[in-house]
């Protein structure tokens, strides 16, 4: 959506007038599954990008660029170990990608890439375990601190205006600076010494060798322990808390006692590499583990005799399972002995297990089974959004895909597995609360589901019937304005869908909606033709408009047809505004939920009165673009617009 400028075929021209104060950072997205960076500001901005060490860091600097609030740090577990985003000096915004110690990226493989002015992506490869020395690096052919040379035409303003070096080809910054993409070698010595980070001296077993004697060839385990934070017996095997999924390659190979498994395109955490774990359960008396290149790995089991053979496999929510094929040998154990360092040390119990999750069959509770009694934390994150948190936990694999039918109070349900916790996030239909969780059973526990006690608003009724107890001298005034229009096409999609093409049937209908409930109803364009951002601002002003509704539809890139949903925006006033709406759209629509976010648009700074920006999908998404096209799924979103508005005017009695 190119809601800033409405102009096409003319965004170099007007980057090169573009005032000189501060824009804001408005967006951000960090995607650790697959490293991926995607952030957007309300101005036109030029990036820095840069490799910085102790710690080692990846630092993505905007110039002339604001946070409208305090740092924001969030933390993960592998080998990108943090992200945060804050403001580093008065006209600076940073977003700091923070490596576990020992690992570095190659910063001539970062792909920087310009969708817009204002929005960028940045496509990060696999952190790789660094060499004994490094140096701090950044994203210019000098290899140095200043900024890479750009072409002006492209970006907003220039970072070094008074010492501007050559100009760029424009497809330099969406290309790999490194031609080859061949990462830097790596120290193949620093990948079997043992790496102790506490400098605390490490254990030796009687007549072990010297930790210099050892063989330095690539798979050789040079440390041995009892426990490690990133393995866990389970009660069927064994689970190894690494970064990596289903699409990663595992070849296996046994041979006699001994079985190994080459993981491509994984690096273990610096701590688990060239490590060996004495486990003695399930038959197996040894796990070792190795670095044998910057991109793969190795996990060798040492059996007892007559052990079956073992598969490992990458759980669906990450991680990878070791588990036996066939009956384990008969040992002295009487109980599985967990001799991983547990994530809590105040509980040393082996994780529970979750095996299900399901709406009862008279839709009155959520219920959620385990293998023993577990504990859950309910957070209610905002309208009809819940996360239930169980802590010390782990799913079954394969976990059941929550299934949910017609007229379920549920409308959407996901699960996933965040280092030692499960994690549901649970989302109701319009008017749906969910109770606290309640011990039904020693492996289940329900959450109650109370049902909407007062009408839902529904469009079939008058506006009058809603507002009994309400001033009735005047109908409420909504403006709704279908961007873009005219020269200005707005996103082009898939197949060459155009945004403004998509978007004003949408809006005329909810407008027709609105008019049947006797609310008064205006128009920015209700046709084919443009109209500036001030112009639309000002046309509500100046009729004292209660709400402003702007609809749009949203864009990313081309190549990224993965991305699809609804995303709501509002600036100050408009926030229970666009909730109402967001989660009606989301309740009655196929749609996959984006969230509701603040954003310093035009639109929404410059409105006088409630105003919320709508983008009803992504027309570069494959989900989304399809179902654009289609008149029944648009009437639908209209619809629910319309339902929001409705409730909205309602609950506020305007």
């Amino acid at each position: 959506m190119k809601l800033h400028w409405l102009l096409s075929g003319m965004l170099g021209v007007l980057l090169l007038g573009l005032p000189a104060n501060a824009g804001k950072l408005i967006f951000w997205e960090f995607q650790s599954q697959n490293n991926r960076l995607a952030f957007t500001t309300d101005e036109g901005v030029e990036p820095q990008v840069k490799l910085v060490d102790n710690p080692t860091r990846l630092v993505i600097e905007l110039p002339e660029t604001t946070l409208d609030r305090t740092t924001v740090k969030e933390k993960y577990l592998g080998a990108v170990r943090g992200f945060r985003v804050g403001q580093s000096s008065e006209d600076t915004v940073s977003l700091v990608l923070e490596l576990a110690p020992g690992y570095t990226i190659d910063l001539d493989r970062v792909e920087l890439t310009s969708i817009a002015n204002n929005r960028w992506t940045i496509e990060i490869p696999n952190p790789r375990i660094a060499p004994a020395a490094t140096a701090t690096h950044s994203l210019s052919p000098s290899n140095t601190n200043s900024p890479p040379p750009v072409d002006r035409d492209r970006l907003a303003r220039p970072i070094n205006p008074t010492n501007s070096p050559p100009p760029l080809d424009k497809d330099r910054l969406s290309k790999p600076i490194n031609p080859t993409n061949n990462p830097p070698p790596v120290d193949k010595d620093r990948l079997s010494k043992p790496i102790n980070p506490t400098n605390s001296p490490l254990p030796v077993t009687p007549n072990a060798p010297n930790p210099s004697e050892l063989d330095n060839t690539p798979g050789t385990a040079n440390r041995v322990t009892n426990s490690s934070p990133h393995l866990r017996a389970t009660r069927h095997g064994f689970f190894v808390k690494i970064d990596g999924n289903r699409s990663n390659r595992v070849n296996s190979k046994r041979d006699g006692n001994t079985i190994t498994f080459d993981l491509e395109d994984i690096t273990l955490p610096e701590d688990l590499a060239s490590q060996s774990i004495a486990t003695d359960q399930h038959g197996v008396k040894e796990i070792n583990f190795a670095q044998t290149s910057s991109s793969s790995a190795r996990i060798t089991l040492q059996l007892v005799p007559n052990s079956p053979n073992w598969v490992a496999t990458f759980s669906r929510v990450g991680g990878l399972l070791l588990v036996p094929r066939g009956d384990l040998p008969v040992t002295n154990e009487t109980e599985p002995i967990v001799r991983s360092t547990p994530t809590n040390p105040n509980n040393q119990q082996s994780p529970t297990t979750v095996t299900a999750i399901a709406v009862a069959p008279d839709n009155s509770r959520l219920i959620i089974r385990s293998d023993r009694n577990i504990t859950t934390q309910t957070t209610f994150l905002s309208n009809g959004i819940y996360e239930i948190k169980v802590s010390n936990a782990q799913l079954i694999d394969p976990f059941p895909n929550p299934q949910l039918k017609a007229g379920s109070p549920i409308s959407q349900l996901r699960v996933r597995q965040e280092g030692s916790d499960v994690t549901f996030l649970v989302t109701t239909r319009l008017g749906v609360r969910l109770g606290n969780a309640i011990q039904q059973s020693s492996n289940l526990i329900a959450l109650p589901i109370t049902m909407p006690t007062e009408t839902v608003v529904d469009l079939t009724r008058t506006y009058g019937q809603y507002l009994d107890n309400s001033p009735s001298n005047s109908r409420p005034l909504v403006v709704i304005d279908p961007g873009h229009g005219g020269q200005d096409p707005g996103t082009i999609g898939i197949g060459g869908i155009k945004e403004k093409d998509v978007i004003l049937p949408i809006a005329l209908d909810v407008a027709e909606e609105l008019k049947k409930q006797g609310i008064e109803v205006r128009m920015t364009r209700d046709r084919d033709y443009f109209v500036s951002l001030k112009g639309r601002t000002d046309f509500a002003n100046k009729i004292n408009a209660d709400l402003f509704v702007s609809i749009h539809a949203n864009a990313i890139n081309l190549s990224r047809p993965d991305v699809n949903g609804l995303e709501t925006y509002y600036y100050q006033n408009g926030r229970r505004l666009s909730e109402i709406i967001h989660w009606n759209v989301l309740n009655s629509v196929n749609i996959r939920n984006r969230n509701v976010r603040r954003a310093r648009f035009y639109v929404l700074r410059h409105s006088k009165m409630p105003a919320t920006l709508v983008e009803v999908g992504f027309l570069t998404g494959a989900e989304d673009s399809a179902r654009l096209k289609t008149p029944s799924h648009r009437q639908q979103l209209a619809k629910a617009i319309a339902r929001g508005i409705v409730e909205y005017i309602r609950e506020k009695k305007i």
